[in-house]
Formats: C-alpha cells, sequence, structure tokens
C-alpha cells in the first residue's frame, strides 16, 4: 500500500467533487490540515473514518486503498479470478501437449518396432525377356517390385537397411556360392541366372533394394572369355596342322580333333545345360592310304579314340580329363595336357607317338 498514491487518489477526488481541504475536513469532522497530511503521503486517514470519506467522495473503500477508482483497475476476485484462468488455461496447453507428445511417441515406437521386424523373404516369379522364360527371385516380404530392365531389378521397403539386409542374405545363402574376379556371386541353378550386384540404402522413409541379373553362372562365363583369350576362340575344333589335308603326300594319315564346349546338339535341353560348361570331345582317326581318301573320300579308316570328358585351362596349359571312353584301339592316359602358344595346342606326352611324332593342333 503506497501513502502517496493514496494521497494523490484523496486530492484528485476531492477536487473532481469541487471542495476545498477545509471543506471535506468539515465533512469528516477532522482539520483541513489533517487532510493535507493525507494528500501528501505524511498520514492515512483513521480507519474509522474510511466509510464516509468514501461515500463523500463517492468511491469505494477498495479504491482508497488502492489508491485507483474501479475503472483504472480490477477488483481483487477479478485479479484472482484472471490468475486462476491463466493458469488453468497453461494446464489445460500443458496438458495437451503432454497428450499429443504421448501420441507422437506411441506412434514412433510403433514405426521403429515395425521397421526393425523381420518378416522374412518370399520368392516371387519374373518373366526374364531375354530368354524368354521364368526366373525366382527371393525379396524381403512386404515389399513393392519394380523392374528397371532385364538385368535390373528393384524393391522398396518401408522397414529399415540393415533388416532388408538381413532377409537378403537369408535368401542368397540359399543359392550357390560362385567365387572369381576376387568377388562371391549367388548362383541360382534351378533358374540358370547369376545375381552379379546386390545394393540395399536406406533413408528415413523407406529401404530400397537392388539385383543385376546375368543369365547362367557368372563365374563360368568368365572362365569361359579367359578361356577363348587363350585359345584364340571357343566351342570350335583344333585339329592337326589344322585339317589341312597334303594330298602330295603318300601313305597312312592320321587325323585329330580337339572339340572344347561339346554339347549334345540333338538334346536340346541338354544344349542349354551345358552350352556353358567345360565340356570336350577327342577324336584320333587313322587312314592306311591317303589315296584312297582323295578318290574315294571313304578311306580305310580306324577309330583310335573317341572320347567325351572336360577341359580347364591352368596359366599357359589345357588339361583334357576323359570321362567316357566312346571307343580306342590305345591304353589311353587319363588326362592329356597341352601348352598353349601362339594360338596352337602342343600335346605334352604324346601318347600317339607310333602315329605321329609331334601332335600341334591349330
Amino acid at each position: 500500500m503506497s501513502e502517496k498514491k493514496i494521497g494523490e487518489f484523496i486530492a484528485n477526488k476531492r477536487k473532481e467533487k469541487g471542495l476545498t481541504q477545509q471543506e471535506l475536513g468539515d465533512k469528516l469532522y477532522v482539520t483541513d490540515k489533517a487532510v493535507s497530511k493525507w494528500e501528501r503521503g505524511i498520514s492515512f486517514p483513521d480507519i474509522t473514518i474510511l466509510k464516509k470519506l468514501a461515500k463523500v467522495l463517492d468511491v469505494e473503500i477498495e479504491d482508497i486503498l488502492e489508491g485507483e477508482s474501479k475503472s483504472k483497475k480490477k477488483s481483487i476476485e477479478s485479479k484472482i479470478q484472471d490468475i486462476q484462468n491463466q493458469i488453468n488455461e497453461s494446464n489445460r496447453k500443458k496438458r495437451k501437449k503432454l497428450i499429443l507428445g504421448i501420441i507422437l511417441l506411441s506412434i514412433l515406437l510403433v514405426i521403429v518396432i515395425f521397421k526393425n521386424i523381420s518378416f522374412g523373404y518370399s520368392i516371387k516369379t519374373v518373366h526374364y525377356s531375354h530368354t524368354n522364360r521364368d526366373i525366382k527371385l527371393g525379396i524381403p516380404r512386404g515389399s513393392l517390385f519394380i523392374k528397371n530392365n532385364d538385368r535390373s531389378y528393384s524393391i522398396r521397403n518401408l522397414r529399415s537397411a540393415n533388416i532388408i539386409e538381413n532377409e537378403t542374405k537369408r535368401y542368397l545363402k540359399t543359392l550357390k556360392y560362385s567365387n572369381c574376379n576376387d568377388t562371391i556371386y549367388y548362383y541360382d541353378e534351378d533358374s540358370n541366372f547369376s545375381i552379379i550386384n546386390y545394393n540395399i540404402k536406406g533413408n528415413a522413409l523407406y529401404s530400397t533394394l537392388s539385383y543385376e541379373i546375368v543369365e547362367n553362372d557368372y563365374c563360368v562365363i568368365k572362365k569361359l572369355e579367359e578361356y577363348g583369350e587363350k585359345l584364340g576362340y571357343l566351342k570350335g575344333f583344333h585339329t592337326l596342322n589344322g585339317g589341312k589335308i597334303d594330298f602330295n603326300r603318300t601313305g597312312n594319315y592320321l587325323e585329330v580333333l580337339f572339340q572344347d564346349g561339346y554339347v549334345d546338339y540333338s538334346n536340346e535341353e541338354e544344349y542349354l545345360s551345358e552350352i556353358y560348361s567345360f565340356k570336350a570331345e577327342m577324336k584320333v582317326l587313322y587312314y592306311k592310304n591317303i589315296e584312297t581318301l582323295k578318290e574315294t573320300k571313304n578311306a580305310d579308316m580306324t577309330v583310335i579314340e573317341d572320347s567325351i570328358g572336360r577341359f580347364e585351362i591352368v596359366d599357359d596349359k589345357l588339361y583334357y580329363y576323359r570321362e567316357k571312353i566312346i571307343e580306342t584301339k590305345l591304353k589311353l592316359p587319363e588326362v592329356s595336357v597341352f601348352k598353349l602358344k601362339d594360338g596352337k595346342m602342343y600335346l605334352i606326352e604324346n601318347y600317339l607317338s607310333d602315329y605321329e611324332d609331334e601332335i600341334v593342333l591349330k
């Protein structure tokens, strides 16, 4: 309570009523000096005359005590109510924020749990138009499948990249590992295709899995390319003296034929499965009279060897492993080794030395 503020209030109200200090004092039965002290804030009206003072000045006792009229202030009850309302509004906003926070936290928790739950993978049949047949790809469950082109397939999934990667690895473990170029590739023997690359990326909304595939066993294809460079070509015949017969010569004649990449073209199913294999065929024919061959194309001929097997190339040597002997006149070695040089095949340990001093296939 400010005596100065109260004094100024009494003075202003007295003047509004057109009263002098003496006249106001007379109405209250006090001296003008007492009124002067009130108005200067030196003293305060006695509690016993506050009611009459308020009546003379036409104000409320609370107005005198506050030093201002109701038109300029709110009542104590009003102030208390305003404060209470403010508290209630603040509490309401806090409760609203708390409830909203709980809801958002619950939603976030559900999203986090969902993004980190594994549903496993499923097998999706995809038409591989490059070979006009269907292949089967493993994709995480709940994914949106996108075919980019014949070599590229993508999926999108709302779950985290770690979960998608774990599910993808589970699928890849069901495939045959094919290791070459210091890299592991994944070969599906049933659908006959290789996954040569897969990539997983994640962001806040979803994860993306991409597969890059090629037909057949990728490492077999790469090895065949390597063999082709060393042999000069693949899927062909390599013959003694390039298959050229010198009809100027007389007497006996030896024909040697090595076919790399041998397949049975009469059997379409076997052809498709073996075309990228390392099968080979070895034939050795012996003609007793080359002049008869020239004249009749049907000389007296003996099959020295007719065999089927597999081959591999290590460094500059080709190894032919015989698996099936169809016909022979000799005791054949299990393995024959050729040295590769300048596009030619030089037979090491010549088991045909009785017929030809040196076997060089072109």
